[in-house]
């Protein structure tokens, strides 16, 4: 379990004697006040290595975007029953049925008890939960709304959850139907066609070209199959290795943006989410620069990552937000037209959650259109490699009958 900090400090007091101790606070700011208070000078600050938890470590249990939705629904309406707040995170961690998640929330627990606030408690965690909820968390502190704070985040995470659900189910079934696709002519290649070679070469006739082409994919697949494995997992790893450096994921997220039916359904998942992420967070108050930096953080594009980066940069200087967004030249019309609406009428945040609600179902719609058209080419592309390697099997046989005839 993630303990507090514990910090080893040096300071001065007011007649000149130094004053050594160890302090268990959140982080080194909360030190820094302590000392400040007491009316001591800083001379050194140091963290003291502390145990991290196994589970920490893990990779088996994740913490998913529904668990963060059902956790901000169930806290908002504890809270709004009148539980007090550590009760409350006492009863979610007992109900709560993702293991990370009740780890995680233990350990708030006991932070909270100790005094210190639930947004500092949830930073000892700040790896394993959105920075986006943690910051309105804190600002939901700060107003005095944390309940209405958490149900707009049960309600941004749901939407969220279910958006991605969507995507993900889109792309599995042509994934699935693709590999089954693979499996199924690479048994026709092992399996069926060497059955028949033996008869093609005892008949001595001449064989067709699409015959001869699959006789040797077949006898080359058997004598050279581990060969062939053995460059697909290399060429998987290069790539791989390729891609987590920044120029390689840079030059694949590109090319994801201008792929042809795959890039307009991305650039509409990312004008969905920045729509609904920037709305959400400047309505609970937090300001822009920092909204335009958590919303970043949830688009998974570094092309689109570093044109916000520049937009956050830009609006921090003093300009519009309408004006860097379309120098980004990624967001549709629709969006760009809808800031500015929304900073001349002073409505940003109502028109971005009504622009996040177009293309949420925008999204769908583009899904639906891209698996009804990949749905029948799947189907084609299958069917046209059964059909060939049956036909270029029966081309000889039809052969040797009008010989036998």
């Amino acid at each position: 379990m993630i303990t507090i900090p514990k910090f080893q400090y040096k300071a001065m007091n007011m007649s000149g004697r130094v004053i050594e101790g160890v302090y268990e606070a959140i982080n080194r700011e909360a030190v820094v006040e302590m000392i400040r208070q007491k009316n001591f000078y800083q001379l050194e600050i140091k963290e003291l290595p502390g145990q991290k938890d196994i589970s920490e470590l893990s990779l088996l249990s994740k913490i998913s975007t529904k668990d963060i939705s059902l956790f901000c629904k169930q806290f908002a309406a504890i809270l709004r029953a009148g539980v007090p707040l550590v009760q409350g995170l006492n009863m979610l961690s007992q109900q709560t049925e993702n293991k990370k998640l009740k780890s995680i929330l233990l350990n708030m627990y006991e932070v909270v008890q100790k005094g210190n606030s639930l947004s500092d408690a949830m930073r000892l965690h700040e790896k394993k939960l959105p920075a986006m909820l943690i910051n309105m968390i804190e600002a939901g502190e700060v107003s005095g709304t944390l309940d209405e704070t958490l149900e707009t985040m049960a309600i941004h995470y749901e939407k969220d959850y279910k958006m991605k659900a969507k995507v993900k189910g889109a792309m599995t079934y042509p994934i699935v139907v693709l590999v089954v696709a693979i499996a199924v002519v690479i048994l026709m290649l092992t399996v069926v066609v060497p059955m028949f070679i033996s008869m093609f070469e005892s008949s001595g006739a001449p064989l067709p070209g699409p015959t001869r082409f699959l006789i040797g994919l077949s006898v080359g697949l058997q004598k050279n199959g581990l060969v062939y494995l053995l460059l697909i997992v290399i060429i998987s790893i290069v790539t791989k290795i390729y891609l987590s450096t920044e120029n390689g994921k840079a030059a694949f997220h590109k090319l994801l943006l201008r792929a042809p039916l795959v890039g307009n359904l991305q650039i509409k998942v990312f004008t969905a989410r920045l729509a609904r992420t920037l709305g959400t967070l400047m309505r609970t108050g937090v300001d822009i620069t920092k909204s335009i930096n958590l919303t970043s953080r949830t688009i998974t594009n570094v092309i689109v990552q570093k044109g916000l980066a520049e937009v956050e940069s830009q609006v921090n200087q003093g300009k519009s937000l309408y004006e860097p967004i379309k120098a980004m030249n990624v967001f549709p019309a629709m969006l760009e037209n809808m800031i500015m609406l929304g900073e001349e009428s002073g409505t940003l945040e109502d028109m971005l959650l009504k622009t996040a609600d177009f293309y949420e179902e925008e999204v769908e719609r583009e899904i639906q259109k891209l698996t009804s058209l990949m749905e029948p080419a799947i189907i084609v592309l299958l069917g046209g490699m059964i059909a060939f390697i049956v036909l270029s099997i029966m081309m000889p046989m039809f052969e040797m009958m009008k010989h036998v005839a």
